[in-house]
């Protein structure tokens, strides 16, 4: 019987990047069982787009922007209630070329989560990672060290939700991402979750493609998330048993915060007091317990 697949694209006010992100799945060679668009409220006109040119598609509007984390948490949840064998999780603003899903299902396999390479308007993306346990945060190597050395695909431990596959078995045993995140390090720290029950693979093959450049401005919510963030990680990795000293844990977090601050200041596009206290309040948040979205956009 051959595997039932959903794709499970999450969205928010990016109508013209989504379009292209939807033709490539609908050109997939083998085709997909379902596609299903998060809405997270949206503001821009996409519910219009979705029903007037993709009106074949599923759409589950949700009520209020509740991040990449909660978009793919009520996704996810959606596709495994509807009994699907995989999950497929991206963003809006990649493309997947036409053998991706191909590719993807010839190594189920080897794996439960598998990821593909992935490229950006720069070029080929490393990926390839270890995780700093103290920082309680993944560290990307300087190059995809496995590949180099003539493996067709590795073992780790992360993931990353533009264009993650997922097993349902592996939903079955971890549950959904961590709503809390909002946007960013969910998709990391699940894919660690998942390492612990599963296999988590990542596949010597190019078949991601993201269309936003990667070094573009960072905004208060990249500079808030990024320190706030870490403290979620270092309770996911406490209640994992995985040995964290907390005093080096804020040593690590506060370097992050101060590399975070220098970036600002030494860059004149960033170098605004918003930024600067995104930083300060991450910090501030984390230590206190407060996650969710962050306090100007409840």
């Amino acid at each position: 019987m051959s595997e039932r697949v959903c794709a499970v694209v999450v969205t928010f006010n990016r109508k013209l990047m989504l379009r292209p992100c939807l033709h490539s799945l609908l050109a997939q060679e083998r085709p997909l069982d379902q596609i299903l668009v998060v809405d997270n409220a949206s503001t821009d006109g996409t519910p219009d787009l979705l029903r007037e040119e993709f009106p074949n598609l599923t759409v589950l509007r949700l009520e209020k922007n509740t991040g990449g984390a909660g978009g793919f948490h009520a996704g996810m949840r959606w596709a495994f209630d509807q009994g699907f064998d995989w999950v497929w999780v991206m963003d809006d603003d990649i493309e997947m070329k036409p053998e991706a899903l191909t590719v993807l299902l010839r190594h189920q396999e080897f794996g439960d989560l598998i990821q593909l390479r992935k490229t950006h308007p720069e070029g080929p993306l490393i990926w390839e990672a270890v995780w700093n346990a103290s920082g309680c945060s993944a560290i990307t190597c300087e190059r995809d060290v496995s590949f180099d050395n003539g493996k067709p695909w590795t073992s780790i431990s992360y993931a990353n939700f533009e264009g993650a596959f997922i097993r349902r078995s592996v939903m079955e045993r971890i549950g959904f991402p961590d709503v809390r995140y909002f946007i960013g390090g969910d998709d990391t720290i699940y894919g660690l979750i998942a390492s612990f029950h599963a296999r988590v693979i990542y596949v010597d093959y190019i078949g991601v493609v993201k269309r936003v450049a990667m070094n573009q401005l960072k905004t208060r919510l990249h500079y808030y998330l990024q320190v706030r963030n870490l403290f979620l990680n270092y309770e996911h990795f406490r209640a994992l048993g995985v040995p964290v000293v907390r005093s080096m844990f804020l040593l690590q977090t506060a370097r992050t915060a101060l590399a975070n601050w220098s970036e600002i200041l030494h860059t004149p596009k960033q170098r605004t007091w918003v930024n600067v206290r995104a930083v300060g309040w991450g910090l501030w948040h984390g230590r206190q317990g407060r996650f969710g979205p962050p306090p100007w956009i409840r």
